[in-house]
């Protein structure tokens, strides 16, 4: 496992451009460390024979069949959509021209 020392804190910190104060240096000695020690745990697991997971969620895809649906139209033939829009062109919404 790699050691982590006040050291190698004040060079991260230096890389980083970072100003951290004695106190929050041995703070971060401390709890980096401590996640050090926690992912050399991890290496102690057997794992012979799992498969590697691609997702965390093992679910396969739910599809659906696609279907061209007509926006619902009022008496004119209009789509009802366009009601609710401050401004229409074209049978669409008309927005601010973007450059």
């Amino acid at each position: 496992m790699a050691e982590v020392n006040e050291a190698i804190i004040r060079k991260v910190a230096d890389l980083a451009r970072l100003d951290l104060k004695d106190q929050e240096i041995q703070e971060y000695v401390t709890s980096i460390g401590d996640i050090l020690k926690h992912v050399d745990q991890l290496t102690s697991v057997k794992v012979d024979g799992v498969e590697p997971m691609y997702h965390g969620v093992d679910h396969g895809l739910r599809f659906r069949e696609d279907k061209i649906v007509d926006f619902p139209s009022d008496e004119n033939g209009e789509p009802k959509v366009l009601k609710n829009a401050p401004d229409v062109l074209h049978g669409g919404f008309k927005v601010p021209q973007v450059l």
